[in-house]
């Protein structure tokens, strides 16, 4: 599959993953009253929380491990079978955990919690990571699709009264599963005899290979949900509103760097192993979607003040400076998911690149404490800001150092020639790699 096609179905995924939801949202909030609805939205964010738990960092290593693995269906079959494993360890871990603190700790009945569970059931018979990874993204897109057009249907066509709280959150986080179920047909020609490889070693062994990916998730995590927070706390819930406003418009943007990212890491790591030059080139000539960014930051600027009158009214306008102030941001992060979570992660980095990470959210935890005396809700933005800055600088400088070191070897020594298989940049479209190379 091309890039472009790779990119086009990744959007689809990324739209339907959005779209669905938010057409759900109105009717949920009639039907089932505003007692009722907060109990359903509450379930699903302590389904998406499991969720995280279990996917644990596998969308970004074993994604990178299965693009160096195409040509190798037995190695494949075998990372599929010690993920799910891994996964299903943690997810009965994460059971355990919420059926002891449902009822007390956790607002939610125990039958409530275990429909909200479905959704981290589903991530281990939904292998999203792999797709990606061999660059067949449409085939998690058809499966992620249909499900989400199956559950929004079931929804409106079962979901009738705020007696159904419990059948609510069960539709919504069964999508993971049923798409699960859906792409089946695609999983099956990989096989099921990698499940012979598992034990307890190759499970210590995944959890060990994806804690940074996990410590990514976990600081992505922070840094979306903590701003809101801390605003609350040092301005109060008046300026926590304004700026959860201003803040959608950067949400929105993240989309589009989760794209960036799922579109280009699997042929970057590919390149990586076989052909680092090619790699690097790529990753070079990817940086024209810096326009993307760079659109971002001017639509910030210009046209989400009228958006934010528009839709919220006048008593919203202190989102404005808000939004302005965090203008930069799209195009900082854009530069940086090249720069650190591309070529960082994919080109021998990782420890440097869970440092940085790591060290983003202290910079931007120390910069807030201090802005937070000279300045109002705008302070967690320059923090921000200042966040952004810190990984741009050091990761650029792996770029241009760590980049023209590959460059300067791939000269002397072509590294996919040297290891059999033929030039990364040459190879043919994914879905016929396998036929080609073995024949």
């Amino acid at each position: 599959m091309t890039l472009s096609k790779q990119a086009a179905s990744l959007a689809v995924l990324h739209v339907t993953d959005v779209l669905q939801p938010l057409i759900i949202l109105p009717y949920a909030g009639r039907v089932l009253g505003p007692m009722s609805f907060g109990q359903y939205a509450y379930a699903l964010a302590i389904g998406q929380l499991a969720a995280s738990v279990v996917a644990y960092g596998f969308h970004w290593t074993a994604q990178r491990r299965v693009a160096s693995l195409r040509y190798e269906p037995a190695a494949i079959a075998s990372l599929v079978a010690q993920v799910m494993a891994t996964k299903a360890v943690l997810f009965v871990a994460v059971c355990l955990v919420g059926l002891v603190l449902a009822g007390d700790v956790l607002a939610l009945s125990r039958p409530t919690f275990l429909c909200a569970m479905l959704s981290a059931a589903g991530g281990i018979i939904f292998p999203a990571w792999l797709f990606v990874g061999l660059e067949r993204a449409w085939q998690a897109t058809v499966a992620v699709v249909v499900a989400r057009v199956l559950a929004l249907v079931c929804f409106v066509a079962m979901v009738a009264s705020p007696d159904q709280v419990a059948l609510a959150v069960a539709i919504q986080s069964a999508v993971p599963v049923l798409s699960g179920v859906i792409c089946l047909p695609f999983i099956l020609p990989i096989g099921f005899g990698g499940f012979r490889s598992v034990t307890l070693s190759t499970i210590g062994m995944q959890l060990r290979n994806g804690w940074r990916g996990c410590l990514f998730l976990a600081v992505e995590s922070a840094l979306v949900t903590l701003p809101v927070a801390l605003v609350g706390h040092f301005e109060g819930y008046v300026a926590a509103g304004q700026y959860s406003v201003a803040e959608k418009f950067l949400l929105a943007a993240r989309i589009f760097f989760k794209l960036l990212m799922d579109t280009f890491i699997p042929r970057v790591s590919y390149y990586a192993h076989f052909d680092p030059a090619a790699g690097i080139r790529l990753i070079r000539r990817s940086l024209f979607t810096i326009a993307g960014g760079t659109a971002m930051t001017i639509g910030m600027l210009f046209v989400a003040p009228y958006i934010i009158l528009i839709l919220f009214g006048d008593e919203f306008s202190g989102a404005i400076p808000i939004v302005r102030a965090m203008a930069i941001i799209p195009l900082l992060m854009n530069i940086n998911t090249f720069t650190s979570n591309i070529f960082m992660f994919s080109y021998g980095y990782e420890n440097e690149w869970a440092v940085l990470n790591v060290s983003g959210l202290l910079v931007f935890l120390v910069a807030t404490y201090f802005l937070s005396f000279v300045m109002a809700e705008q302070a967690i933005v320059y923090a921000m800001v200042a966040k952004e800055v810190v990984v741009l600088v050091v990761s650029a400088g792996f770029f241009l150092i760590g980049g023209a070191a590959v460059l300067r070897t791939a000269a002397a020594c072509d590294a996919g020639r040297v290891r059999g298989y033929p030039p990364a940049s040459q190879s043919a479209p994914l879905e016929h790699e396998a036929d080609h190379f073995r024949s």
